[in-house]
């Protein structure tokens, strides 16, 4: 299993209503995740913090196989651009960060050495970090 954060811009994607009223979400798939995966959804400003913790249930997903969440989207000029990108991949909502915790303030102190920008692996000490707030929450 890999443990993720990627970002997403909330001023382009609305995931909370896509959650509440899908129970999943499908995003484009970039990197070589694998199911089961543990994903960590970074909100870029004016959140700027980790919001979710999503697990991967499924991968290689054709644009058939996705579901249409075009309503979900703040911008879709802006984002069709992605639309080359053949896969998709699903994730399954595990826990809300709720706390005040997970700042890019408080990543960066503890272990992440830039700010997401695109897909990346959490290594030790971060991982530890971002689990102890989620047990927490």
């Amino acid at each position: 299993m890999t443990y993720w954060i990627i970002p997403f811009n909330p001023n382009y994607f609305r995931l909370d209503d896509c959650l509440r009223e899908q129970g999943y979400v499908e995003w484009t798939q970039r990197y070589k995740y694998k199911i089961g995966d543990i994903v960590f959804i970074y909100s870029s400003r004016p959140d700027s913090k980790i919001l979710y913790k999503m697990e991967v249930i499924a991968i290689n997903l054709s644009a058939n196989e996705c579901s249409d969440d075009r309503k979900y989207l703040l911008k879709p000029s802006e984002v069709d651009a992605n639309a080359d990108i053949p896969l998709g991949f699903r994730m399954l909502p595990l826990a809300e960060n709720t706390s005040e915790k997970l700042t890019l303030e408080d990543l960066l102190a503890n272990g992440l050495k830039w700010v997401p920008q695109g897909g990346i692996k959490v290594k030790e000490p971060l991982l530890s970090h971002i689990c102890s707030v989620f047990e927490q929450e």
